[in-house]
């Protein structure tokens, strides 16, 4: 460790050594430009402007959804089939499906640990797998509630609330693609054995 000596003015007989890293400061931490992001890759600025937009937004939660479902199903009317028991349109299941959605969505923008970030996009995705629902609806639907909110904040939107929900919804589409994909990859592998599995059955039988 680096010393200098001091010598005392009442004395030069007198030598004190003292660490140079007691008289300097510390080196400074590296300085790093640009935007801070959290821990599920959305900058300071986008979360906070995403969960000021949203307490907007929540007072209107029922009737917004409701739109917004009302819009989507006049274009994509085949969803309907998604609501029905028995043949017959559940309207309950329908209205208070477009609650939940925007609940959902409201617990998505105020949710900080990643982990249960991505716990909740999962349970999202296979409940509406085993519902067999169509993915594209989904990323469908996502994108028209974005749209519509934006709409309705047009006088108070900011740059920052644009690309947090353009990352929120690209976080919703890389999600479903990867799940998709390791669906596509389970199947093929499943459809791989089962051709072994015959052809050494096939063989099998040959060689008898």
């Amino acid at each position: 460790m680096s010393q200098i000596s001091l010598t005392s003015a009442h004395s030069n007989a007198e030598v004190i050594n003292v660490e140079v890293e007691t008289i300097f400061p510390k080196q400074l931490p590296e300085f790093k430009v640009g935007p801070i992001y959290d821990e599920s890759g959305f900058t300071l600025n986008e979360r906070l402007a995403l969960r000021q937009a949203w307490r907007v937004i929540k007072p209107f939660e029922r009737r917004y959804g409701k739109e917004i479902y009302f819009d989507f199903l006049m274009e994509n009317y085949k969803a309907f089939e998604n609501f029905r028991k028995m043949g017959k349109l559940d309207l309950h299941k329908l209205h208070s499906h477009s609650l939940s959605f925007m609940r959902f969505i409201s617990s998505v923008i105020e949710q900080n640990d990643p982990v249960v970030f991505h716990a909740m996009l999962s349970d999202n995705y296979l409940l509406h797998c085993r519902a067999h629902v169509n993915p594209n609806y989904m990323n469908i639907i996502i994108k028209a509630l974005i749209d519509y909110v934006l709409d309705k904040l047009k006088d108070v939107c900011s740059a920052s609330l644009e690309s947090g929900f353009q990352r929120l919804v690209n976080k919703f589409h890389a999600f479903y693609d990867e799940e998709r994909n390791k669906g596509q990859s389970i199947i093929f592998r499943r459809s791989q054995s089962y051709e072994i599995n015959n052809r050494e059955s096939v063989n099998t039988e040959k060689s008898q």
